[in-house]
């Protein structure tokens, strides 16, 4: 009965990825990288981990609906980096979606902001036209770099998707650029 009305979320991206030909497998609850980018105000739904790619981890993150506003989710992609990254100088960049009117308009160009301490990710990302087509299908993309509770990066989608082997494609192109990067000292 609790399956029920579980939030099949996870599983129908893991569905998604293994239909893709992307080997996905759902994790054992209570890992550690359920709490990476998670606030008070959001739960996890658990790992997906994927064996092989750039990327080895999904977690699907959720905000439940209240009276006033309708529930939300946050898909996290986990990318593992072994080289020395700064706990002072953390990477935090997103897309800037530009609309050709405000809130509900097309979404017409994307370019990214915020701190890359001089990694190049900024222009680099900025300029890939693959990256923009996959930021104006899917949401807003957001990078971070984390030295503490997991060693690397996360690539995080302020929405649930279905990608399509394009989508993962430029996932997998981003995920590149993060590890080609300069070193964050």
């Amino acid at each position: 009965m609790k399956d029920l009305f579980r939030d099949k979320t996870r599983d129908n991206l893991a569905r998604n990825l293994n239909s893709l030909g992307i080997r996905a497998e759902l994790a054992e609850r209570g890992r550690p990288e359920e709490k990476v980018e998670n606030s008070w105000y959001q739960r996890s739904l658990g790992i997906i981990d994927i064996p092989d790619g750039l990327i080895r981890w999904i977690n699907i993150l959720k905000k439940d609906s209240s009276g006033r506003s309708p529930p939300q989710w946050w898909v996290i992609l986990g990318i593992p980096d072994e080289r020395p990254l700064s706990n002072h100088k953390a990477v935090d960049i997103k897309t800037i979606r530009k609309k050709t009117f405000p809130l509900f308009g097309k979404v017409v160009d994307v370019t990214w902001k915020g701190n890359d301490h001089h990694t190049g990710l900024i222009e680099v990302l900025s300029n890939d036209e693959s990256v923009k087509n996959l930021a104006k299908r899917i949401g807003n993309l957001t990078i971070h770099s984390y030295a503490k509770e997991f060693h690397g990066w996360t690539l995080q989608i302020d929405r649930r998707f279905e990608p399509t082997s394009q989508d993962w494609a430029s996932i997998q192109k981003i995920a590149n650029y993060i590890l080609s990067s300069t070193r964050v000292y």
